[in-house]
Parts: C-alpha cells; structure tokens; sequence
C-alpha cells in the first residue's frame, strides 16, 4: 500500500504530536510543515528533515501531498480547511471543526461536491478503554442506558502558560468537544435538550476573557440524561494536566472509569 503524503499545519504542542505519528507510522509519510512563526516551522522540519513554510497557500501549492493535517487554534481552522479543501487533499481537523456558523458555513461551501474525507480529529474514539466500553454496551452487557457522567478539566497552567489564546476559545471548544463526541458516539443518540451553566472570574482576574468552567446537562433522544464537566483552573499541583472521568449507567450495570 502506497504511504499517504501528509503535510501539517501549525507547529505548536500538538503539532509536534502529530508530526512525531506521521513521521513513525508505516503509512504516511510527512512531507512539510508550516506555522505562523517561521522559527517554530522550521524546528520541526529540522527535526523530520521535511520542507518547512510559513504560509501554507505556499506549501499546498509548492508541496506534493495526499492530505493535510491543520492543527492550528480552535478559532482558526476554516480558512486552512478551505484552502485545503479547493485543492482536493483529504482533510484531518483538530477539534473542533469550528466557532462560529460563518466559519462551520465556509467550510460547507467549499465543501459540495468534492470528493475528499474531512475528518475532525475526536481521538478519544480510539482510547482503548473507551473502545471497550462502546463494545460492551453495543453488545447489551449493561442494558439500556440510563445516565451518564464525564469530567475533563485541565489544571490554569493551561489557559494561563501553554496558550496564547485562551480567551478566543473556551473550555467547551478546548475540552467540551471532547467530551460531547464521547458521550454521542456512547450513546448513539442525539441531543434534544441542553442546559449549561458557567462560572468565571478566576481567569479574568489574570487578565484572561475566558469563562472557568461550565457545567452541562445533556438529555437525549433515548430518554438518557448526562452530565458534563469542563473547567481548567485546576491547581496546578494536580498530578496530571488532565483530569479525566466516565461513568455510563445502565439498566443492569455500570461502567466506571
């Protein structure tokens, strides 16, 4: 089987996750890499001895590639999906697809009658645990589901450190994207009703617009309700930067995890 010519978009810390895969993974070989900061673009082209860019028109013009991979902010990924999309290369998004109904509109658009996979990279699909779980509830282990919980938060160093631009996204777009596609994908029901809460303060008194943290009820087509929690003003003391919880109640049992 012929390798999938990828080349990537954003060079930040997922980037290089991403760029650590492509360049170690049997069918797919990385090809270029491009970033805003040409400095950050060009250390990781150095290290994968790959081309590197800083305006990706340029690189999906210049570069030979079957797909692209856009790992930018949650608030910028429709001009890059667009561009990628207008020239036919297969599409892998970082969560989530996008902000705004202008922007999740553009890529619609672009979209229509091209004959190319757009995928949003929700991850947790192939967590190894959360795969089971899925099984084993397909399979009827637990019955119908009645409830279910997920917790993912993050510790401040997060919204505070690591990103530039926390206060043009929020926990919900960061981390609650996340957690809606594994309660979707578990349940295998849609959403009829939502009701969700937030809090903030902690982060605006850091000088940071963003909310701390929302809380969600979820309550779907088959009768199932859930709760959602998302917040990153853990303290940073936390032994993980995540901090993870499922639990999925049925008729006749429970998965915990």
């Amino acid at each position: 089987m012929d390798k999938v010519k990828i080349v990537l978009i954003g060079a930040g810390t997922w980037g290089e996750a991403h760029a650590e895969i492509y360049s170690s993974h049997h069918l797919s070989e990385f090809v270029a890499v491009c970033d805003v900061s040409e400095e950050k673009a060009k250390a990781l082209a150095q290290k994968y001895n790959v081309r590197y860019f800083a305006d990706y028109e340029k690189m999906l013009d210049d570069v030979e590639c079957d797909a692209v991979a856009i790992v930018t902010p949650d608030f910028a990924h429709a001009k890059p999906v667009v561009a990628a999309a207008k020239r036919n290369k297969h599409i892998l998004c970082e969560k989530p697809l996008a902000t705004s109904y202008q922007d999740l509109n553009l890529i619609l658009n672009v979209l229509k009658g091209k004959n190319i996979q757009l995928m949003v990279d929700f991850h947790n699909r192939w967590n190894p645990p959360i795969c089971k779980i899925k099984d084993d509830i397909d399979a009827g282990k637990i019955g119908k589901i009645v409830s279910a919980y997920i917790r993912l938060n993050d510790i401040i160093y997060v919204p505070t450190e690591m990103l530039s631009w926390a206060e043009k996204s929020s926990i919900l777009w960061f981390l609650g994207s996340h957690s809606v596609d594994v309660l979707n994908w578990i349940m295998g029901a849609k959403v009829k009703r939502v009701y969700s809460v937030c809090y903030e303060g902690i982060l605006k008194n850091k000088g940071i617009d963003a909310p701390d943290l929302y809380q969600t009820i979820l309550e779907y087509s088959n009768g199932a309700v859930a709760t959602m929690e998302n917040s990153w003003i853990l303290p940073n003391t936390n032994p993980y930067v995540n901090d993870y919880k499922l639990n999925i109640t049925g008729e006749r049992g429970m998965f915990n995890m």
